[in-house]
């Protein structure tokens, strides 16, 4: 348990050696959402695992909402405690979490791979917008997280992956209420998320993947995918 602030962290620490690879999982996922990724990492370095406040074994402090730039504060606290430089690994709103946090603290970040991000212009150009995201027992306020997004979305001299899920995966999810999304159709779901991934890769002048199986879960999904461009990383950092 780290203490951030008036509130503790339930962390997971393990291996050794430089770069800290740190990984940040999407909205209410846990630090567990990283174990099929971590099990084919061919690198031997330091590990991070988390989970965010209202997760799993975390404490919840006093709010119910949120920004994702809060979100990120909170993973500099608990990086306070962890030797750097890091390598920060985010899954879907995670991705922007990570994004946030190399852009305000560029210094000690050696990496960023940035895993099917999310858009989070989509979720407000909808017929109804969705302005909320349930993480936990709390809520993130993605209106109000916009200019944090924007201001972070530039060239920020790391070196950076973007994994974009495999095209088509909208389309086969017999799962998904499309009527959430209207107007937009299956088809222009996927179109626009894949635009999302190239644009996203572009403005940080980013390496850009695609996965080859499985939908927005890559890393569960296409693991080795997600390690092997965690392993390039380790490796660039410590050639320079």
């Amino acid at each position: 348990m780290f203490t951030v602030g008036d509130y503790r962290l339930a962390a997971e620490l393990t291996g050794e050696g430089s770069p800290t690879v740190v990984f940040i999982s999407g909205a209410s996922g846990d630090r567990h959402a990283w174990d099929a990724t971590t099990a084919v990492l061919r690198s031997s370095t330091t590990l991070l695992t988390y989970d965010r406040a209202g997760i799993g074994g975390s404490e919840t402090p006093d709010l119910t909402s949120r920004t994702l730039g809060a979100a990120a504060d909170e993973l500099r606290c608990l990086l306070a405690h962890v030797p750097g430089p890091f390598i920060l690994v985010g899954h879907s709103l995670g991705g922007l979490i990570a994004l946030i946090h190399a852009a305000q603290w560029p210094t000690d970040i050696a990496g960023l791979v940035l895993v099917d991000t999310s858009d989070i212009h989509l979720n407000l150009d909808i017929a109804t917008p969705i302005r909320t995201a349930p993480d936990g027992t709390l809520t993130f306020d993605l209106q109000a997280s916009v200019p944090e997004v924007t201001r972070s979305r530039r060239p920020l001299n790391i070196p950076t992956t973007v994994i974009a899920s495999r095209p088509g995966h909208w389309q086969e999810d017999k799962s998904l209420d499309f009527t959430r999304w209207h107007p937009f159709t299956p088809t222009e779901l996927d179109a626009r998320w894949q635009s999302h991934q190239r644009s996203l890769a572009t403005a940080l002048n980013a390496t850009h993947k695609i996965a080859r199986q499985g939908g927005h879960n890559i890393q569960s999904d296409d693991p080795t995918l997600v390690a092997d461009s965690i392993d390039d990383l380790v490796d660039l950092a410590r050639k320079h």
